[in-house]
């Protein structure tokens, strides 16, 4: 069909011709190659976004007229990723051309059948066909014209992802975790941005750094969890230099399902968050797990009585850090059948090539780990 022709959208094509109504858009998207989720303006050549692709796609396949604008279409978002940050769950919602009217009785809610819904264009399918291959639609739901992906959001769950070599306190990184749930002023832990922001009053509901193994240890495989032909014993330390770090460590010959070993992460659950508040918190973490800070510096550079100017420190990378889920009240995502296979496929497939590379490499570090080759290796030559 025209979904295609991405030049020539007035083609053929009245718009004005259908009705349209507002939707919201379950998204995820790897962040890396971008300069964040948030347009920077189309004008400004090289600049990649998210949402400039997004919008694309959305011209693209015609959910919105090809002269829309943000305005225009009554587009939302909850949440701005900074370079390099990705996500699982994004919302955004705008008014998208549509087969089902909004009819006047019309509670935008539907139920667990689809009501209504079934015969509605399946917009992550159609979407997920006009997106790059690192952007996929997860879910849609009708929602109200007053609905705001921003304001109506009640939490954002992010986390913070890290592979343990074995030094760190986890327990300790727990403890200092713990001081940041509450209402707290968080200049210390933000980069400072005087021009938008006034009030760094933040509310954090739950902090904590989950690790993967029984009883809460990290599952050891080969090297960095992911074999290494380390037969589980690639790590090549000393004995001694986990209980030296203080945290419990496990070793299991495989990994729990859905869950890759040797890969932590912290988590960070609050209504809103400042610039860099994550990454910041992580950092501040980070340092007390490497015993560099003890737990309580966290409580410290809260009382700003006593902490009164930010502390220099690196802030935490920004590839790790993942916008996991965003929660709104009534609000209930739907997929198909047709678009979730599609789905399943392609993440599949870029699971596929990512671990296969990470297999490559930690194979590279089982090697230089146990210092050099062995001469058994060879063994097997002499038999072809």
């Amino acid at each position: 069909g025209n979904e295609g022709n991405e030049g020539n959208e007035n083609d053929g094509f009245d718009f004005a011709a259908y009705p349209s109504r507002h939707v919201a858009l379950h998204v995820t998207y790897a962040g890396w190659d971008y300069r964040g989720f948030a347009s920077q303006g189309a004008e400004q050549d090289g600049v990649r976004t998210v949402e400039e692709a997004l919008f694309r796609a959305l011209k693209r396949v015609r959910l919105i007229a090809p002269d829309a604008t943000w305005k225009t279409c009554d587009y939302t978002r909850c949440g701005r990723t900074d370079a390099g940050v990705s996500a699982l769950g994004q919302v955004v919602s705008a008014r998208l051309r549509c087969r089902v009217p909004r009819r006047d009785d019309d509670d935008d809610d539907v139920d667990e059948n689809g009501r209504r819904g079934g015969d509605e264009i399946d917009y992550p399918a159609v979407l997920n066909r006009a997106l790059p291959r690192d952007i996929r639609i997860l879910g849609w739901t009708y929602v109200s014209p007053a609905f705001s992906a921003r304001f109506d959001c009640v939490h954002r769950h992010y986390k913070y992802f890290f592979t343990d070599w074995g030094g760190l306190d986890v327990s300790a990184m727990n403890e200092a975790a713990r001081s940041f749930v509450g209402e707290h002023d968080f200049r210390n832990f933000c980069k400072m941005d005087a021009r938008n922001v006034r009030n760094y009053r933040r509310r954090i509901d739950s902090c904590r750094v989950v690790v993967n193994g029984p009883d809460g240890g990290l599952v050891r495989v080969g090297a960095m969890g992911l074999g290494g032909g380390g037969g589980g014993d690639a790590s090549g330390g000393k004995e001694g230099d986990e209980e030296k770090a203080g945290a419990r460590l496990a070793t299991s010959p495989r990994n729990t399902a859905g869950e890759p070993p040797g890969v932590a992460h912290i988590e960070v659950v609050g209504t809103a968050f400042l610039w860099h508040q994550v990454r910041c918190i992580a950092s501040v973490l980070f340092l007390v797990g490497l015993g560099r800070e003890p737990p309580g510096v966290v409580a410290h550079m809260l009382d700003l009585a006593r902490c009164p100017r930010k502390p220099q420190y690196e802030m935490a990378p920004e590839e790790p850090l993942l916008l996991w889920r965003c929660a709104f009240r009534d609000v209930s995502f739907r997929l198909s059948d047709a678009a979730r296979s599609q789905l399943e496929l392609h993440v599949a497939q870029c699971t596929h090539g990512h671990v296969i590379r990470a297999g490559m490499w930690a194979e590279t570090f089982a090697h230089v780990r146990r210092g050099g080759y062995d001469d058994d290796d060879d063994d097997d030559d002499d038999d072809d």
